[in-house]
Parts: C-alpha cells; sequence; structure tokens
C-alpha cells in the first residue's frame, strides 16, 4: 500500500489526475481506440483519448473483453491469515520461510475420524500441495505472524470481496507447523486471525502480458501473478516503451500477447515444465 501511494504521488506530481469510477466501455472505430467510457459517483462520462491501458489486475480479462479480446489468462485465489505469535513459536528475526514438500496435515485420530466422516471435509486427510510459507510482519517489538498457502489450485473467477473458507484458518496454520512444528502449540488455542487476499492472475507459463492489444492504441500489462509487487516497474517501463516508440528491450517479445502466435513459442509451451510458481 505504502509502495503504491508513493508511485501515486510522484504520478500527481507530474500532472495526473485520478478519476474514481468502473470502465463501461470502450470506444473503437476503424480498428482504433477512440474514447473510454466510465461510470462515476457524478454520473458517466466519456474521456475522448487514442490510448487506453488495460491494468486491471484480477479484472484483466474482463476489461480486454470490452475491447472483444480474449486474454490466456486465469485466475488463481490466494488467502493469507495474521495473528499475534504470543507463544514466539517464530523468531521476530525469521526470514520468510517456505516449505516445498507436499503436505499431509496432523490431525489426531478423533479428528481423523471425524473428517472422514463427511464428503465435504475428507479431502483434508490427503495429500495438499506444497508452498506453504510464513514471515513475522510489522515492527521488532511486535508478535503478528503472516501464513500462505494455495491449497486449492484450481482457477477461480475473480469476485470482490473474496471467498474465503472457513476452515481456510485452521489449515493454513496447521500446513504450517509441518515446518514449524511449535505452532502445534495453538491447534487447541489459535489467537483470533486476521484474514487477508486476492488472486493470482497468470498465463500458462506464468510470463506477464505486457505490449499492444490487438485493437490499435489498445494496451495491456498484466498477468504478473505473484510477483506483481517485484516486477511492477519494470513491466511499468516496459509497457511506456510501447507506447512512446521508444526501442524495445531484446525480452520484449517474450512478454508480448502475439507471442501466442509464434508457431515456435507454442512449441515451447507444450515442454515448458516448472513455471516457478510459489
Amino acid at each position: 500500500q505504502q509502495f503504491g501511494m508513493v508511485l501515486l504521488e510522484a504520478a500527481r506530481e507530474r500532472g495526473v489526475r485520478l478519476l474514481r469510477g468502473t470502465v463501461a466501455g470502450v470506444d473503437v472505430r476503424d480498428g482504433h481506440v477512440e474514447g473510454v467510457r466510465v461510470e462515476t459517483e457524478h454520473g458517466p462520462q466519456t474521456i475522448a483519448t487514442r490510448c487506453f491501458v488495460d491494468a486491471a489486475g484480477p479484472m484483466l480479462g474482463q476489461v480486454a473483453r470490452l475491447l472483444g479480446v480474449e486474454l490466456p489468462i486465469y485466475s488463481e485465489r490466494h488467502i493469507k491469515i495474521a495473528f499475534n505469535d504470543h507463544l514466539g513459536a517464530v523468531p521476530r528475526d525469521a526470514p520468510m520461510l517456505i516449505w516445498t514438500d507436499p503436505v499431509t496435515l496432523p490431525w489426531d485420530e478423533d479428528e481423523r475420524e471425524a473428517l472422514a466422516e463427511d464428503p465435504d471435509t475428507a479431502w483434508m486427510l490427503g495429500e495438499l500441495p506444497s508452498g506453504v510459507h510464513c514471515r513475522p510482519e510489522g515492527h521488532v517489538g511486535g508478535a503478528v505472524l503472516l501464513i500462505l498457502w494455495n491449497f486449492h489450485l484450481d482457477p477461480v473467477e475473480p469476485r470482490f470481496p473474496i471467498e474465503v473458507d472457513e476452515f481456510y484458518p485452521e489449515l493454513a496454520l496447521r500446513g504450517m507447523s509441518v515446518m514449524l512444528p511449535g505452532l502445534a502449540r495453538y491447534f487447541d488455542r489459535a489467537p483470533k486471525p486476521y484474514i487477508d487476499g486476492g488472486y493470482y492472475t497468470k498465463t500458462r507459463e506464468n510470463r506477464p502480458l505486457v505490449g499492444p492489444l490487438p485493437v490499435g492504441g489498445a494496451y495491456v500489462v498484466g498477468a504478473l501473478s505473484g510477483f506483481g509487487l517485484m516486477a511492477s516497474c519494470a513491466a511499468g517501463e516496459l509497457l511506456a516503451a510501447h507506447i512512446a516508440g521508444a526501442p524495445l528491450p531484446p525480452y520484449a517479445p517474450a512478454l508480448a500477447l502475439a507471442r501466442y502466435d509464434d508457431p515456435a513459442y507454442q512449441q515451447l509451451l507444450a515442454n515448458w515444465g516448472d513455471v516457478g510458481q510459489l
């Protein structure tokens, strides 16, 4: 949030005006963008422009459809919990800790029997995906611990507010305890967690989309998956080069939507292997 505000204030200093509203449509004539229709709290507005950037994060696909473009993307829910680690199970100077093996959750015999009786919970007894991770959050004297784990890998349609499974906090805690057994002390008396999250919007091979769309004057920057904060400035710089007609770096074609029209790239996709997703 702080990083975003720094960028927004820097943009305002250079004359950028923020208009809050919902993009309702994009006007296209002879294959080129002419304007954008926005629904605001003061009523509808039309902005005359020859340049439109789809940088809508999880809503990237919905906005592209306003232009009649279907993007090769999908979204996953990623939820995190934050709670006070008052027992000090994780040292405050610990780095981000990531468990890269599949997880079988620790349950006692009574819990296993109860979970097995219900088809809606029996899956919790099986092997779950890797990737549960945590890190201390906040100042040195604090006690907040963040735990994140995406154990449902199925694509979802982004919606807000985001839906959170009622059992997510306990599963995340138990999943992290496989790596950090000290967390098991919270199983029967876990502090009330704060639950937050969003979506990882990504392409099949987990490379971003940065560059022109097949409509004149329309561009996309998105599908930055779980590395958006880290890659956003570089992605914005690359997109600005596309828009301004500046020289492009040699890696630009590897991030453009047109890469999917290249037979050689399609062959790469068929044998891609690990996409490097956390």
